[in-house]
């Protein structure tokens, strides 16, 4: 009898085991309807259940409870924020296994030298990592600022211009901490410290490294333009920008108007005396090596030839002259010995 009953006990225990294996597989396999690669996206501070739920929606998991379930027993309850790719007969444990992971998909994208950070916002909001209305929140949030050690009104400047990759959703704040710790990692490269000039913070130098690098559109000018506003600075010389009038009215593109170099702002060069809250844009490191490294020079004064290049002037008198043949068309007899 005791044979008997310990031989159905066994075989009840078996059925157990073969129906939980039987439901399990079940489960955990991939939907019928699941035939093609699909992007799903983990926001940020969604839960387990949030998302399970999601993915039950959208028809990439059989269960939400046992997704659930699944990810208490394996331990892998943080689902990481992310856009992924979830491919066809993929199951719950493998979906899991990715979403706890950060196996997630990432877009490529270049932040050129001499963006300011409403452009970097745009191209964030263009390429679908985040919101160009969040990056420039946090890009002006004073707290922010104050955890990242930054003593400035933005992260304007503090943004290195290179490519990256992120992915789609991502925080704004991981953005922007990610690219400030790439300028202070290209700043210590350079050992800006041991070479900043006298007078000069960080704040500062990355302020001229901007108007230098929005000025030379011809990289091998930027040593010699950097010169002209150091000389300005020593001399309590305005630093009469055009670039920083562009920022201080929000005019990124289209000819400048007397009107705009009245702008009260902080940042209008034309006006204020000494150097504006920040910088205007983000410096590349060859700008910020030629406001670390000026040319030795006297020069004061500077006008664009309209092929990229400048004429450099010591005197007002000569710079006037270059101006009127330059930028109004006026044949003075001006002679570019520079060429």
């Amino acid at each position: 009898m005791k044979i008997k009953i310990i031989t159905a006990s066994i075989a009840a225990f078996v059925l157990v085991i073969i129906f939980t294996v039987i439901v399990f597989f079940y489960l955990n396999s991939a939907p019928g309807g699941f035939t093609s690669e699909t992007g799903y996206t983990v926001q940020g501070g969604s839960t387990v259940r949030s998302n399970a739920q999601e993915l039950k929606e959208y028809g990439l998991i059989k269960n939400t409870d046992f997704f659930v379930l699944l990810s208490y027993i394996s331990g892998k309850k943080n689902m990481l924020t992310g856009t992924y790719t979830i491919y066809p007969g993929s199951n719950s444990l493998e979906i899991l296994d990715k979403l706890s992971k950060g196996s997630v998909v990432t877009v490529q994208i270049t932040i050129p030298e001499g963006y300011n950070v409403y452009s970097i916002a745009s191209r964030f909001e263009t390429a679908k990592i985040c919101r160009e209305d969040k990056f420039l929140f946090y890009a002006f949030d004073r707290t922010f600022l104050e955890s990242l050690g930054i003593k400035a009104p933005s992260v304007e400047g503090y943004l290195y211009p290179d490519t990256y990759s992120f992915a789609p959703g991502s925080d704004p704040r991981e953005i922007i901490r990610h690219l400030y710790k790439q300028m202070l990692h290209k700043l210590d490269e350079i050992d800006y410290k041991e070479r900043m000039p006298e007078g000069l913070d960080l704040n500062k130098l990355l302020f001229l490294a901007s108007i230098i690098e929005a000025e030379a559109q011809v990289k091998n000018e930027q040593r010699l333009i950097s010169s002209v506003f150091h000389n300005r600075i020593r001399n309590n010389m305005r630093f009469d920008s055009d670039p920083t009038v562009r920022y201080a009215v929000k005019k990124f593109g289209g000819r400048l108007r007397y009107k705009d170099l009245d702008s009260p702002s902080p940042y209008n060069t034309y006006r204020k005396f000494g150097f504006p809250p920040g910088p205007i844009a983000s410096p590349g490191i060859g700008a910020i090596e030629a406001a670390l490294n000026p040319v030795i020079s006297d020069y004061l004064y500077f006008v664009a030839r309209n092929d990229g290049t400048h004429y450099f002037s010591r005197t007002l008198s000569r710079h006037n002259k270059a101006v009127d043949y330059y930028q109004k068309n006026i044949n003075n007899g001006f002679v570019d010995e520079q060429l």
